[in-house]
């Protein structure tokens, strides 16, 4: 027997076994040290944490998947800070798992147990492990379909078909991006499998996915398409930024999410493609990872685009990239490539222990989790004036403050109300509450500025009832006037 197909059996036989062992060990890690960071929720995790509590169809700027997600998880592990994280972090480690099967079916063992490590420790994914957002559910249901797309190539049986539907609907009800999916997937039976179009069945998996989607296109079309609105108002309609420069920005972000050695090779990749795109399996992972870079690289040149929007693209590119690695003779690149983005890990999850080794000025400058901090402290300073007045409605005229304080008051079970003369929805808050009710009622206003004329002129009278402060890292706070307000008199 040969040393490669000892090699061989070796991913054969344990393969599956080391790397559930490894993910264990990642998540554990994650789970230790999310509560030693000194953080709370980030504002948009308060703000899904809020939706949770009212489970919909649809929200003002995302589809419901992000919701049901924590609802699901604060109902088996709590509302707690873990509690609210829990089920997202375990996203990753499940879109891994799809990369393995995705691998397992184009190359073997070998490939897919490295493709899994890779994606694991991706540190875009170990970034995005540690918070809850669209993208944990996307990134899931992207890999999955790719798995699923490849089952029915493959088979071409129904029940494959209806599967692969079925999960690019959930795709879009976590974020509308999935329908880069969808196009790329249109694109590939065009170019490569054009008889396969005259089969009923991608059309019924096509029509799965949007009955999936109905209900949420239902929701929108009720409350004036907030959501699409939304989306293309920080797409399509953003003006500022933009640029070579915002460009470059983002695919410096993108060759740091993969990690200096990874993300080197794939721009090899991308460099050499004409021959990357003479293999077919490379193209087939590159044709659902391109496209999305492709659109979010036009909307970085023509305004910004965040590092993230992108993130699913990196599942199907990680395994292109170990398999060109592993052909080539080169596993120790590629181990040291996993060995030094688990170090960028390390950093990234103790950056505490760094920030305390400098002094005030550079804390404040180098804090990378200030916006998740001081939520809590001031949230426990909240709560005793809150106590005192139980009849008052809390209300805030910014989306940030009002996500954290109902987070971190929650057991009080506050109503709330976002401050909204205008009328205009232009966050969830002000798309789902109303202060019109509470006419002749008191209100507990927080505000980050002191109060002014917009607001006394509409109460029979207003008092201030504290100036609260939350210490942050390198000498800098976080502050939140409080004032009661008597007999709501209206807009």
């Amino acid at each position: 027997m040969t040393a490669v197909a000892v090699d061989a059996g070796i991913y054969e036989k344990s393969g599956g076994k080391i790397l559930l062992g490894l993910t264990a060990l990642l998540l554990a890690w994650r789970f230790w040290v999310v509560p030693r960071m000194g953080v709370t929720l980030y504002v948009d995790e308060a703000q899904y944490w809020t939706w949770a509590q009212h489970l919909d169809w649809g929200y003002f700027s995302k589809p419901p998947g992000v919701a049901a997600l924590i609802a699901l998880s604060t109902t088996l592990f709590g509302d707690g800070l873990l509690g609210v994280k829990a089920l997202a972090m375990l996203c990753y480690p499940l879109a891994a798992a799809a990369c393995w099967a995705i691998a397992r079916r184009l190359y073997d063992a070998r490939v897919a147990f490295w493709s899994a490590l890779a994606v694991l420790t991706l540190p875009i994914f170990a970034w995005l492990g540690l918070f809850v957002s669209t993208d944990a559910l996307l990134t899931l249901f992207w890999a999955l379909a790719l798995w699923a797309y490849l089952r029915a190539l493959d088979s071409d049986a129904w029940g494959d078909w209806l599967l692969l539907g079925a999960i690019c609907g959930l795709g879009l009800l976590s974020k509308y991006t999935m329908a880069a999916w969808l196009g790329a997937a249109f694109l590939h039976l065009l170019a490569f499998h054009r008889r396969r179009l005259a089969s009923p069945k991608p059309w019924l998996a096509t029509g799965v996915a949007l009955l999936i989607l109905g209900p949420n296109l239902g929701w929108n079309v009720a409350h004036d398409f907030p959501t699409l609105k939304h989306t293309a108002d920080i797409t399509v309609n953003r003006k500022a930024g933009g640029g070579l420069k915002a460009l470059g920005e983002f695919w410096a972000a993108q060759w740091g999410a993969f990690g200096p050695v990874l993300g080197s090779v794939f721009f090899i990749l991308l460099f050499q493609v004409r021959k990357s795109w003479s293999d077919e399996r490379t193209r087939l992972l590159l044709w659902f990872a391109l496209p999305l870079w492709a659109v979010v690289s036009a909307q970085a040149f023509k305004s910004t685009a965040n590092a993230n929007w992108a993130a699913p693209a990196f599942a199907p590119a990680a395994i292109a990239v170990v398999a060109w690695l592993l052909q080539r003779g080169r596993q120790r690149l590629l181990i040291a490539g996993i060995a030094l983005n688990i170090a960028l890990i390390g950093v990234a999850y103790h950056w505490p222990l760094v920030l305390a080794a400098v002094d005030g000025q550079k804390q404040a400058k180098m804090n990378f989790y200030a916006r998740a901090q001081g939520w809590d402290d001031l949230g426990r300073q909240l709560t005793p004036l809150l106590q005192a007045y139980p009849d008052a409605v809390l209300i805030a005229d910014n989306r940030t403050l009002l996500a954290h304080m109902l987070y971190e008051v929650r057991d009080l079970r506050r109503p709330a109300a976002s401050w909204n003369p205008a009328g205009i929805a232009s966050d969830h808050y002000k798309l789902t509450t109303d202060l019109r009710p509470w006419l002749g009622r008191d209100a507990i206003l927080i505000r980050e500025d002191p109060i002014d004329e917009e607001f006394t002129r509409r109460f029979a009278s207003s008092e201030q009832l504290a100036a609260l402060q939350a210490p942050l890292p390198g000498e800098q706070s976080r502050t939140m006037n409080v004032y009661l307000l008597r007999d709501f008199k209206g807009y």
